[in-house]
């Protein structure tokens, strides 16, 4: 795990010893650390992961059942509730009473693949959060229950989480705070994740579908450039048609964004499309280029700072998409992407740790292989640590890429650096 992994055990309980019902996002990295852990940590922990899609009585007799690996006697209030078909109060209550005699006595229990729950018909949504919310009052203190899933239906979690009831670990984590933070709350939450694959949530299920390339390059465009005017988009989309031909096509496929979205994305003020207000909008590429926008106005000395960018670029900017405007703010981010790595480098060479300050430039120079001071910042760092045969090989590197690519020579600066290192006098 590197320096400045999402998950330690020592933040896991920080955060969540507060309450008793504990969600992981699901864009939390190291989430199978995490897992691991529960299973590996000194304190007991009770691990069930579902396996189909079934009602909540069928989910409480499989779960005891499945507990019985931990206690052999486990489970006889649940599976009496299961049986009867309690009401979602009794089956909370039931559950916790077999929790509270376990022996050895769980510090967690944890629900993985619970997201199979809300995939089940028959299972209502009310019911689901009637048994949780009970489950998240009488839980004692020294018992928590932690769900897994791949997906984190905002509308079901969220009056749970503000109530106080639970927390979602790894959200503020995730992009912009999360969609769980009180101070933020929204009638719905839209994710984009432009440098992650390109990837849609509404109040966290995907959106998987768009009814054709059109309506999800147009939402890329609105989520991307927030106020534009009707020509801009006319000029980027449909600079070949007639004004009234690109209206008509313009207004149907804005109407099939609104239609897989289930709400209005932008709404028409002063001669500019710019967000409805209907969605909080998370998007990583914003949230980039704030960051290195602040960077580069107040420079940190926290290589935290610069990592938290870096952490967000995971792919090029919707890397399958060749429209033009996508091309030119892919190059554009990945440029600032290579801003950031050259930062961290420089910052972690001036507190001395030449091997993160090598590693984030070689990152670096992948991004921008033609950059002189990269190739000479790495010549400087292997001439410090005595390793010199690699000093000569990135000059040979730099005079390779140069002469391909370019057809000249490394600047005398370079040439100079290199004939020092050679001579053995850096």
């Amino acid at each position: 795990m590197n320096a400045y992994s999402q998950f330690t055990p020592e933040t896991f309980v920080e955060k969540t010893q507060e309450r008793s019902l504990i969600l992981l996002s699901p864009r939390l990295r190291n989430r199978n650390a995490l897992l691991a852990w529960f299973l590996q940590t000194g304190s007991e922990a009770y691990y069930y992961a579902l396996i189909r899609a079934v009602d909540l009585h069928t989910f409480l007799q499989e779960l005891a059942e499945g507990l019985r690996d931990f206690d052999p006697s486990f489970g006889a209030q649940s599976v009496q509730a299961a049986e009867r078909k309690a009401p979602p109060v009794e089956c909370a209550d039931a559950l916790v009473n077999d929790l509270r005699r376990a022996n050895p006595k769980p510090t967690y229990l944890v629900l993985d693949n619970a997201d199979l729950l809300l995939t089940n018909p028959a299972v209502s949504r009310e019911m689901l959060l009637a048994f949780f919310e009970r489950l998240a009052q009488v839980l004692p203190e020294d018992l928590k229950v932690v769900i897994n899933s791949r997906l984190l239906d905002y509308q079901m979690w969220s009056e749970i989480v503000y109530q106080g009831a639970g927390v979602v670990f790894g959200d503020d984590m995730a992009l912009d705070e999360g969609i769980f933070n009180p101070n933020r709350r929204a009638p719905a939450h839209l994710e984009v994740y432009g440098l992650a694959a390109g990837y849609v949530f509404v109040d966290g299920k995907p959106i998987t579908t768009w009814d054709g390339p059109l309506p999800r390059n147009l939402f890329y465009f609105f989520v991307d450039h927030p106020m534009v005017t009707r020509d801009e988009v006319f000029e980027t989309f449909w600079p070949d048609l007639p004004t009234k031909e690109a209206t008509n096509v313009f207004h149907v496929t804005k109407r099939k964004i609104s239609e897989r979205l289930g709400y209005e994305l932008t709404q028409y003020v002063g001669g500019f499309y710019r967000p409805s207000g209907q969605l909080a909008i998370h998007y990583d590429v914003a949230h980039f280029e704030r960051i290195i926008e602040n960077a580069r106005l107040n420079p940190p000395d926290d290589p935290k700072v610069w990592y938290s960018a870096i952490k967000l670029y995971r792919t090029p900017f919707l890397y399958k998409n060749d429209m033009a405007w996508v091309v030119k703010r892919r190059e554009q981010l990945r440029l600032a992407y290579a801003e950031a790595l050259i930062g961290i480098a420089r910052l972690y060479r001036t507190q001395n740790d030449t091997e993160r300050s090598i590693h984030f430039y070689l990152r670096a120079m992948r991004e921008v292989p033609q950059r002189e001071d990269i190739h000479r910042e790495l010549m400087s760092l292997y001439s410090m640590r005595g390793e010199i045969t690699k000093a000569i090989a990135q000059y040979e590197k730099l005079s390779e890429i140069l002469r391909r690519t370019l057809g000249i020579q490394p600047s005398k600066a370079t040439q100079a650096m290199y004939n020092k290192i050679r001579a053995g006098k850096m």
